[in-house]
């Protein structure tokens, strides 16, 4: 593949650019959160100014992060449950289903946008256990197509809750309390205190009519919007960034209000009836 490929994103979709360059960046590193060499292949291809991401040194290490822990919550459900069924919402142009080394699930779909899954092809190849569905996740017929299976469902969503209303969030879990009797949903909280300050963002300010919309100070708070759901563990990402984030924030980590409304997280959800038998390989 010798010509670019022109990008067509805009707004929420473009933001899909960041976490590539981030990845492909933390790829060369020796020091590395994690080894993205599909995302390293896929930015030499793509006619983009990646140069405007250069002093986003904060959410660089951040996005890697926060990829690498959602990758090992991954690799813990699948290990214990290798029929599992997978799907990713807003995938982009991610490649965590190669980055664990296209594990033997039953399957693993990736579900985005159509303009997102048609740049997502021009790299990404189906196969016969991973393939895309083109789609809003709030349009849920998808939900069909994994249940289908019958087998233990992972839901994975990454960099894409923060940008809905909090409405919209809720409604989306509510819905998927509403069609699941259990299900696994990894994913990741922004830090409380951006909402609605995208423009103070090392990264997201260079990315127009985007602004960060949701978030809760306490995750738990999503156990009172339906029976079903039950927090099962979360990780405040300043204690997974292996001294890479900026000195000052290392040290302002260390006070407890700053910890929580200025810290990350990557949050694991059980979607379960309360009256269930607990699953053995939990």
């Amino acid at each position: 593949m010798d010509k670019k490929i022109e990008n067509h994103l805009t707004e929420v979709p473009e933001t899909m650019l960041i976490t590539l360059w981030a990845k492909a960046m933390e790829t060369g590193r020796p020091d590395a959160l994690l080894h993205d060499e599909k995302a390293v292949e896929i930015l030499r291809h793509i006619d983009y100014d990646f140069t405007k991401f250069k002093n986003a040194k904060f959410s660089q290490a951040g996005c890697c992060v926060r990829a690498s822990l959602i990758d090992k919550a991954a690799k813990t459900f699948i290990n214990r449950h290798p029929d599992a069924v997978v799907v990713q919402l807003g995938a982009g142009i991610d490649a965590r289903y190669e980055r664990l080394g296209c594990p033997a699930v039953t399957h693993w779909y990736d579900l985005d946008l159509p303009q997102s899954i048609e740049l997502r092809r021009k790299f990404l190849k189906e196969t016969d256990r991973n393939t895309y569905i083109e789609s809003s996740m709030f349009d849920y017929d998808w939900i069909e197509s994994v249940k289908a299976h019958q087998k233990p469902v992972l839901i994975i969503i990454e960099g894409v809750l923060m940008y809905f209303a909090p409405d919209e969030v809720k409604s989306f879990f509510e819905e998927l309390c509403r069609q699941f009797d259990n299900a696994t949903v990894v994913f990741d909280m922004l830090a409380f205190s951006l909402v609605g300050h995208a423009k103070d963002h090392d990264s997201l300010r260079k990315v127009d009519d985007v602004e960060f919309r949701w978030s809760l100070l306490d995750t738990k708070d999503m156990e009172k919007w339906n029976p079903k759901i039950h927090l099962k563990t979360e990780y405040y990402m300043s204690d997974y960034e292996n001294g890479r984030y900026p000195f000052v924030f290392r040290m302002l980590y260390k006070l407890k209000y700053f910890y929580r409304r200025f810290n990350q997280r990557v949050v694991v959800l059980r979607i379960r009836n309360r009256t269930a038998s607990p699953d053995k390989n939990e």
